[in-house]
């Protein structure tokens, strides 16, 4: 009897099911029928059905001459398989015999499809089922939810075939309903076990029960695989304890056991939560050298672990070797910036982005709310095109964290009117938003509204209850709804013990804290300020004493200042004067303002007029206008009947003090207003001024020393009046994290002086321009077309090229025995680079664009740093530019007038070549790997609809980039040679790394930059010793705002002071020595980051959202020209010098270059061959 065969419109019909066009023919022809071996033409249509050839398994099933249940059966896996049931049925019913496998197909494919009901109905079908059948049908069950019909299945499952398969889909049905219990009692009832019995409740108890439990069994495992030994550290992982997943990951290599890229990621998630960062990197050594391709689920854990290090030139390198990035990819490393706040990097990522979800959106909203521009997080969220609960929720939470509770609670209410169903953390930051302004009316109504939604068991939800009513006075409340808390978490135990100390029921918090004590909770630092706060308002001396004993020995928890305080309190109210002033003295910061407050208050309620004194003088030491100690000094004064000379200075320092600021809430038709009472506004102390000139007559032709050495006198934050302009000046790190980062917003402007505008086109370029439209347009021009790491990436080469040009002209003056002016041969490096770049020309070398126009170009350039680097008088007195006496205007018109003549001649030069290429029919597609700078602005549209940039425009970001990236990187580089040969050692060490990293037989390429931890180093102390400017680029603040506690008006000129930062011996410790080690990393193989860290101890680049977009490329420029010097030649100074006699002079401009150009002796350290360009 002939083999059956299927009718052609089955046929047809199954390949449109598939997807396939109806007769089209096949995009490849399957190789003929070779002969009537049926066994090979089956196995030739598994083959086509496995890769998923289908319309060629269709075709050579159509072909066969003869067919057995091998051949239905393959193509009917070959329809399951490639998720078509309509067609994969069309093959079952038309089969004239089926075997087990072909049900087993079918119900495989109706079970992957989401249809259980009629994947049920066919196995009740089934004549013969077997134990793939059974697992396959419990599986699919249990999968959807339908525990209790895949436990029926597993009844009719013969004894035989339960163990380990059928038993393994029921305990997996069971862990991931989360029902352990049942779970458990499946794995003791099995007879037999496989690893994946094993390695399923090893997982099941991780996410379900207790590590310790979990790795009881997993010690107890007769055979482990991958998967066990990942399913157990990913549970040490998730519970926090990384350490130990690390340590069972090392076990697992010593076994042998081959790790997949599930373990590596989850090895990488430990090492991000627990900062490992040594631990980090050698993990992902251990990929490249097992040779792991950086997949979308690897590269996604090494942006998150890199990001949380901080690393973020290593995370977004991660995210450039993903051959495949998906949304997670992009929103990650959207993430890590936001984390570092580099909001602006995260921004130009943003746009960036291929498609954005949720996630996306969110990041970048928090990210501008944690800058604190709020209008731009609103404007954002605005646009967002989906919005959900989370995106709602870090909204509402970003107005609390920014002081605005009131829009805080608008915000909620509106989200309920647009229909979003709040969450419990939304709600939380509404309680604590009402606790803040103390509306207990609406507290009241939201303690309503979570009993309607069934919140009251959220232990986030109580511990908000129990602080909002306990902020609105109302203690009973508060008190209830904690008791009704069944496992009250810490912090809501914290809350409830504050809020009683402050009501002044000790004994009620000293009661709770014993009891959480008893029940196994560890109280922390907030837990102890609770209780000595209790001890000190109720008078408990002898217990508050114990308490404060108890945390270091007891808890291992040292006190902090607060901490201390409170002592002092609690001791001060008992009158015990002499035991408070001892504690003040023990404290490790003894001119902490609070300590001696509490001494002064406690010395006034016991009228202590000798107390009292001693704490006002320390109070008025560190705030000379200190109203508090003024006032009540006055009083006792007052009140003892004091009458002499004392008394009538102290009373006059009362009334010159300025009082802090009190206010009020109104609540009036739901809005919230604040009346500030009247204040004299008190400016950060400063040098004596002289009448009109202020102190401008105070500076020398050295401003940065006179400068440090005001900060030094009158403290971190220091007031300038500079004529008619307000001034302020710092070298604190932390000062300085102040105005370029909790209030970027504010002080993020340029002031507009008349070099600016003189010679940067009206304030119109990046750097020098006052914040606004006009920059917002600018900056992003140069971060989506110039700056983007693309097209830095397709200069590399002309990096290269000057290097081995740099290289090549060091050799010949050593061949010839001549110094080298390191000077003139770094600055032609720097300006090289910058304007093949920018303009598409080499200035200095063998192919030169002349001797004279390179001249002009240097001349030009030095014209420029020495005015933009000048404090002119008529910036500061207005009727000193009537005079001009040493006609510093005038020369600025003239620098002006040549500068716009050389750009302008630039640019006619790239718009003739333009012209010329596309009369001569050439390709004109603008293509960016062989464009310049200039090529990309004359490329780009302009603003309002124009259809190109406008030549102002285009020049002014041309003098920007020609500013930022010669002078600054060639000096840079002129001082960190000139330290090394000052310090050999240094020297030895360079090249000793380099020696190891790269060795002697070929040339330091970019790519080696990042393993150079020793040479960044080196440029980083270089950059503390001898930055590139004195100052940063003044700033400007847009309104009036408080550091420190002082007033800073409006419109007030910034001056940081990077000079002084890197010597200041409140930050660093020998300051004057040239020590590189100082900046290595506390773990070994630490990222050495050259820009500034969170401490902000060094300033290179600035920061916030005038940071310069061109640090990278400043620093690949300063690297490579060192690297290469370094590695190729030994250094020396000119006969008759030691290395100590090196001269480090500084002369003072924008950029601070040394006296007298450095002048050294290279000797070769390479062979010969590596010098010479290959023929």
């Amino acid at each position: 009897m002939a083999a059956l065969r299927l009718p052609r419109a089955p046929a047809t019909a199954a390949l449109a099911g598939a997807g396939f066009p109806h007769r089209l023919p096949a995009p490849e022809q399957p190789p003929p029928v070779r002969g009537p071996n049926r066994a090979h033409l089956n196995a030739l249509l598994t083959s086509y059905g496995r890769r998923g050839r289908i319309r060629d398994a269709q075709q050579l099933f159509d072909q066969m001459p003869h067919r057995d249940v091998i051949s239905w059966t393959a193509l009917l896996t070959a329809y399951a398989d490639a998720g078509d049931p309509t067609s994969a049925r069309l093959v079952f019913d038309a089969m004239p015999r089926r075997n087990a496998a072909s049900w087993n197909a079918l119900l495989w494919l109706y079970l992957r499809s989401g249809r259980p009901a009629t994947a049920h109905a066919l196995f009740c079908k089934m004549p013969a089922k077997n134990a793939v059948s059974y697992g396959a049908m419990i599986t699919g069950l249990a999968r959807e939810g339908m525990l209790r019909e895949a436990r029926a299945v597993f009844g009719e499952m013969p004894p035989p075939w339960r163990n380990p398969v059928g038993s393994n889909a029921m305990m997996a049905g069971y862990l991931r309903a989360g029902e352990l219990g049942m779970a458990l009692r499946v794995f003791k009832g099995m007879a037999v076990r496989d690893v994946i019995s094993w390695s399923a409740m090893v997982d099941g108890l991780c996410k379900y029960g207790t590590v310790l439990h979990a790795r009881r069994l997993f010690d107890a495992m007769p055979e482990r695989n991958v998967v066990s030994w990942t399913s157990m550290i990913r549970g040490y992982v998730k519970r926090g304890m990384c350490r130990d997943g690390l340590l069972l990951f090392l076990d697992m290599r010593r076994e042998g056991v081959q790790v997949n890229t599930t373990t590596l990621s989850v090895v990488l998630d430990a090492c991000a939560q627990a900062s490992l960062v040594g631990e980090g990197i050698q993990v992902h050594s251990l990929m490249i050298g097992m040779g792991f391709e950086i997949d979308t689920f690897l590269g996604d854990s090494l942006i998150i672990m890199y990001s949380r290090f901080g690393f973020m030139v290593d995370a977004k390198r991660a995210f450039a070797s993903m051959k495949h990035k998906d949304i997670v990819s992009w929103n990650s490393l959207v993430t890590g910036y936001v984390q570092n706040n580099m909001i602006e990097e995260a921004h130009v990522l943003f746009k960036l982005m291929p498609e954005r979800d949720a996630v996306s959106w969110t990041s970048l909203v928090v990210g501008f709310a944690n800058r604190g521009w709020m209008r731009e997080a609103v404007e954002l969220f605005e646009q967002m095109p989906g919005k959900d609960e989370v995106a709602w929720t870090a909204v509402i939470s970003s107005f609390i964290a920014n002081g605005d509770c009131a829009s805080a609670v608008r915000w909620f209410c509106r989200m309920s009117q647009e229909g979003h169903k709040p969450n419990t953390v939304a709600f939380s930051c509404l309680l604590s938003a009402l606790a803040s302004l103390a509306l207990l009316n609406q507290g009241l109504q939201a303690h309503a509204y979570a009993v309607n939604m069934g919140w009251l068991f959220d232990s986030a939800v109580h511990t908000s209850l129990v602080t909002m009513y306990a902020k609105c006075g109302r203690l009973a409340e508060a008190h209830r709804v904690f008791s009704n808390i069944s496992n009250p978490s810490l912090i809501a135990t914290n809350s409830m013990i504050t809020a009683f100390a402050q009501h002044g029921l000790a004994e009620d918090a000293l009661q709770l804290f014993n009891r959480m004590r008893n029940d196994g909770q560890r109280p922390n630092h907030v837990t102890f300020l609770g209780i000595l706060t209790a001890c000190a308002r109720a008078g408990l001396v002898q217990q508050g004493y114990n308490h404060f004993e108890s945390m270091r020995s007891v808890y291992g928890i040292e006190p902090n200042l607060d901490h201390y305080t409170c002592m002092v309190d609690l001791l001060g109210r008992a009158g015990l004067l002499d035991e408070a002033l001892k504690v003040i003295n023990s404290m490790p910061q003894k001119d902490y303002p609070d300590a001696w407050a509490a001494l002064l208050s406690s010395s006034r309620l016991h009228s202590n007029l000798a107390f009292a004194k001693l704490a006002a003088q320390r109070l008025l030491e560190m705030d000379p206008c200190n109203a508090t100690a003024n006032s009540v000094l006055s009083n006792m004064f007052s009140s003892a009947g004091v009458k002499d000379e004392e008394m009538l200075k102290v009373t006059q320092l009362s009334n010159m003090a300025s009082k802090s600021p009190g206010y009020s809430l109104i609540i009036q038709d739901k809005m919230y207003w604040r009346r500030l009472n009247s204040m004299r506004l008190r400016l950060p102390p400063g040098p004596p001024t002289w009448p009109v000139f202020g102190n401008l007559l105070q500076l020398s032709p050295l401003p940065h020393k006179d400068f440090a050495r005001f900060c030094t006198k009158y403290g971190p934050l220091v007031y300038l009046r500079l004529g008619t302009i307000d001034a302020i000046t710092t070298d604190d790190p932390e000062v300085i994290r102040e105005i370029l980062i909790r209030q970027d917003e504010v002080f993020a402007s340029r002031p507009r002086t008349l070099a600016a505008v003189h010679l940067a086109y009206g304030c119109g370029d990046v750097a020098l321009a006052p914040l606004g439209p006009n920059w917002k347009r600018m900056r992003r021009v140069c971060m989506e077309h110039l700056l983007t790491t693309k097209r830095l990436e397709s200069f590399a080469a002309h990096r290269a090229q000057e290097a081995e040009h740099l290289c090549q002209f060091v050799w010949a003056k050593a061949q010839s025995g001549k110094p080298v002016n390191l000077r003139e041969v770094l600055g032609a490096f720097s300006m090289n680079n910058v304007t093949r770049m920018l303009l598409g020309k080499q200035y200095f070398g063998i192919q030169s664009a002349g001797p004279g126009e390179a001249m002009e170009f240097m001349h030009i350039t030095h014209e420029l740093f020495f005015l933009l680097g000048l404090i002119y008088l008529g910036d500061y007195l207005p009727a000193w530019r009537w005079l001009d006496p040493y006609g510093c205007e005038k020369k600025m018109r003239e620098v002006e007038k040549k500068v716009d003549d050389f750009h302008q001649k630039i640019i006619d030069e790239h718009r003739k070549a333009r012209e010329t290429k596309r009369s001569a029919s050439l390709d004109d597609d603008d293509s960016k790997e062989e464009m310049d700078f200039v090529d990309v602005l004359l490329s780009l549209p302009g603003e309002n609809g124009k259809e190109h940039m406008d030549d102002v425009e285009i020049k002014a970001l041309m003098q920007d980039m020609i500013a930022a990236a010669t002078d600054t990187s060639s000096v840079t580089n002129e001082w960190v040679m000139a330290e090394v040969i000052k310090n050999p050692r240094v020297l030895r060490r360079i090249q000793e790394e380099l020696d190891a990293v790269i060795g002697r037989d070929r040339m330091v390429a970019e790519s080696d930059l990042a393993h150079l931890p020793y040479l960044r180093c080196v440029v980083r102390e270089s950059f503390r010793m001898h930055p590139a400017g004195p100052f940063l680029i003044p700033h400007e603040s847009l309104k009036p705002t408080t550091i420190m506690g002082y007033h800073i008006p409006a419109r007030t000129r910034v001056f940081i002071n990077t000079h002084a930062l890197g010597r200041n011996p409140r930050v660093w410790d020998g300051v004057d020595e040239f020590r590189p080690e100082r900046h290595l990393p506390a773990e070994q193989g630490g990222r050495v980051e050259i820009s500034h860290l969170p401490d902000f101890k060094i300033l290179p680049f600035s920061a916030g959202k005038r940071k310069c977009p061109g640090a990278p490329l400043g620093v690949a420029l300063v690297l490579m020209a060192l690297a290469r010097l370094f590695h190729c030649f030994d250094w020396s100074p000119p006969d008759g010098l030691r290395p100590e006699d090196v001269d480090t002079q500084e002369v003072y401009g924008m950029t601070m270059p040394k006296a007298t150009p450095l002048v050294a002796v290279a000797t070769p350290r390479l062979p010969p061959h590596m010098y010479t360009p290959p023929l």
